[in-house]
């Protein structure tokens, strides 16, 4: 099964379902990167509550089972896809960066040393991961929990390893230079 033949039955699926569910709307499809692809379902604002639902616990529900019947449809080669409905994950990734942004400055202004954020699914915690990399490089961030209750911990990870490496260096032949030579 060619990629074309899987991004056809994705979104006949997709369209299928939405359908069954009586649900008005366009599904459009559009690259995010090399590799993967993006159905943006267009619908009323009503529809797109419910097939979000609480926490986009819906939306990942239906593409779940998206990926489910693509499967089961034969496609060995299967790209990986999402699915997005009236841009709530841009919005969603934008509320928690602006979540993971707040603590990581309440861990650095030295209100808290550590910050548990509320839990997330893979997709939310691979988020806050990267933005933190990106823009709170000294910071560090890791898993905690399991299942619906896994959720990220910030905490002040100090300064990168060759840094401190090449502080420790100079410190020890500062150090040298006023002690003299050992002997």
């Amino acid at each position: 099964m060619t990629h074309s033949d899987f991004s056809d039955n994705a979104k006949s699926y997709l369209e299928k379902i939405l359908a069954i569910l009586d649900i008005e709307a366009s599904v459009l499809e559009e690259g995010l990167d090399e590799n993967t692809v993006c159905y943006r379902i267009n619908c009323k604002a009503d529809d797109a509550r419910i097939l979000i639902g609480r926490n986009g616990q819906t939306l990942e529900s239906l593409q779940f089972v998206v990926r489910q019947m693509c499967r089961s449809g034969g496609s060995e080669s299967q790209k990986p896809f999402l699915i997005d409905i009236l841009d709530y994950r841009d919005r969603r990734k934008r509320n928690i960066e602006e979540q993971a942004k707040k603590a990581a400055v309440a861990v650095l202004n030295g209100e808290s040393e550590k910050v548990h954020l509320n839990p997330m699914n893979p997709f939310e915690r691979r988020i806050v991961h990267q933005y933190l990399q990106i823009d709170f490089s000294d910071l560090v961030s890791h898993s905690e929990g399991e299942g619906p209750d896994r959720h990220i911990v910030i905490s002040y990870g100090g300064m990168p390893e060759d840094e401190h490496s090449q502080k420790s260096h100079k410190d020890s032949s500062e150090l040298g230079e006023v002690l003299g030579p050992a002997e």
